[in-house]
């Protein structure tokens, strides 16, 4: 025991219960442990993590009111401090699966079910340290960047038949990876696979692949890790980033939605999934992604202002295309923009962002007098403020006073931002998004090759790639009705080849959203009533052939 240095060890204790904080004392004591500060809260446990440097680090998952013990393991092991490699164990009573999914997404060094008792501490303690104290001089090496010292010194482990290899192996890896050795890198995993199919070496592969943009590659090493393990985390966030790297929003959504499902406490996955849904018009789940990465956020380290606000944008679009479907959401995404700037940080442009959405809130909510004077408030505090970084709530003013009926003021207002970024190409991108055609020279030339693009897919009666082709664009153009009419004529050829009902949807969803932004004298408004009467043409036929 004293060989593995017990005695110079510093140990934190993380329980709300102050019997078992007692208790999980006398077992460190009695293992030889020299010292060990007990904490009751996640939050006073971080404070003593960012006063000193502790070696072992055991700590409960369900801390009572505050963080979690999975919140904390996420803080320590993502920002700086001085505990972010200390040795971590999370304790936990419970075993449902979502709770030790999440937990694994931080890689605890080890993971006890509680009661847990001396023998079962002792064992894990001791495989844990002796690994430990193997690799102190590579971890010292790898911490302080001396990546080549780092790598020498596993090599040199490996030589003498170490019995922690594997892990050696296992950083060998990681260290020619963030060299971008991809070759050496490869060949460590390669000769590692050939004794063993480690999961870990898998993954490894993986990302090589990716690092080559060999995308058949990676997705070949995909499959087979999730043949093997359908629960393996790692696996679907390197999904996500293949497609990611494809440009597949819609791959990009549907394996987020994967792993949500299965994890579904991991704040970063249900951000991603909200966001790219979002992009993808796919709003109720957008919007239920969103609300759970709020509520998760609520004491993690993730919690982001722009998560709050893209939770309210998300239920502001949804109740534009379907009233009812957004009504649950309304009331929470109300007290989310109330509470911006307290949990976020005061702010005049915070102050004014939130009132707007609180605005555009209230008036799905049918309260058009707290509409008018969050509006009122947030035009106060804005005045005529001509600074760059105001661009975002201007155009948020925009939106609102769109919603609001106001359409000459906002169209006053969105006029003076066109004159006043007349000259400045990155600014007229940003407002790109609320002209039904772009001003910037870079979003006219997407626009063309989208068109060209797409328009050949379409001759070419690949009606879905001509779909995925416009949907592309619309993203940063939502407002563009020409995209949006291309988009639905498209959708619309797919349903008469084979009806789907999510088509279907996508289509109703579309018009209804187009039919806010066009007025009769817009130019494409007799394509859009044209593309109306042939898709309900279509629904009747298909009713018909349903009957009978």
């Amino acid at each position: 025991m004293a060989d593995l240095g017990y005695y110079k060890m510093h140990a934190l204790i993380i329980d709300d219960f102050e019997n078992f904080r007692g208790t999980l004392y006398k077992m460190l004591m009695d293992l030889g442990i020299g010292n060990a500060d007990s904490a009751a809260s996640g939050e006073e446990a971080l404070r003593y993590c960012k006063a000193r440097s502790y070696d072992l680090i055991l700590c409960d998952n369900n801390l009572g009111k505050g963080k979690s013990g999975q919140q904390v393991l996420e803080e320590l092991r993502t920002t700086d401090n001085p505990c972010s490699d200390s040795l971590f164990i999370l304790v936990s009573a419970e075993s449902s699966k979502g709770i030790i999914m999440a937990a694994y997404d931080y890689e605890p060094d080890a993971y006890l079910a509680k009661p847990i008792t001396p023998k079962a501490l002792d064992q894990r303690l001791s495989r844990m340290i002796e690994q430990r104290v193997e690799l102190k001089a590579v971890l010292a090496a790898q911490k302080a960047g001396a990546e080549q010292l780092a790598i020498d010194l596993c090599k040199e482990l490996i030589a003498k038949g170490s019995r922690h290899a594997n892990t050696c192996h296992k950083l060998l890896g990681q260290l020619y990876l963030k060299r971008d050795d991809i070759a050496a890198a490869e060949e460590v995993y390669r000769t590692v696979l050939d004794n063993r199919e480690l999961e870990w070496a898998q993954l490894g592969m993986v990302k090589t692949k990716l690092a080559q943009n060999d995308f058949i590659g990676a997705q070949q090493w995909l499959e087979n890790i999730l043949q093997a393990n359908p629960l393996c985390m790692k696996a679907y966030d390197l999904q996500a980033e293949l497609y990611k790297l494809q440009n597949d929003s819609e791959g990009l959504q549907n394996i987020l939605q994967k792993a949500t499902d299965i994890s579904p406490l991991s704040i970063l996955r249900q951000q991603a999934l909200g966001d790219v849904a979002q992009q993808n018009n796919d709003l109720i789940t957008a919007a239920n992604a969103l609300k759970r990465a709020v509520k998760l956020g609520e004491n993690s380290c993730f919690d982001k202002a722009d998560v709050h606000s893209l939770f309210a944008q998300a239920t502001i679009d949804l109740f534009s295309i379907d009233k009812e479907l957004a009504k649950p959401f309304l009331r929470e995404a109300i007290s989310c923009v109330n509470n911006l700037e307290e949990k976020f940080g005061k702010t005049n442009l915070r102050r004014v962002e939130s009132l707007l959405l609180e605005s555009q809130l209230q008036v799905c909510s049918g309260d058009q007098r707290r509409a008018q004077e969050a509006l009122s408030s947030a035009q106060a505090a804005l005045g005529d403020s001509k600074e760059e970084a105001a661009l975002p709530v201007q155009i948020e003013m925009v939106r609102t006073l769109r919603l609001l009926g106001k359409t000459d003021e906002a169209q006053q207002r969105l006029n003076d931002l066109l004159h006043q970024y007349a000259n400045n190409e990155e600014q007229l991108q940003d407002l790109d998004v609320l002209l039904d055609e772009p001003r910037s020279e870079k979003n006219k030339l997407m626009v063309a090759e989208i068109n060209k693009k797409g328009i050949a897919f379409y001759n070419a009666k690949d009606f879905t790639a001509a779909a995925d082709a416009f949907k592309t664009a619309l993203q940063k153009l939502p407002n563009h009705v020409g995209l949006r009419l291309n988009y639905v004529q498209a959708l619309i050829d797919k349903l008469k080849t084979r009806f789907e009902t999510g088509v279907s949807d996508k289509i109703q969803q579309t018009f209804t959203k187009t039919s806010a932004i066009i007025s009769p004298q817009h130019p494409q408004f007799q394509r859009y009533r044209q593309l109306n009467d042939v898709y309900n043409t279509v629904m009747r036929t298909y009713e018909k052939n349903k009957r009978g």
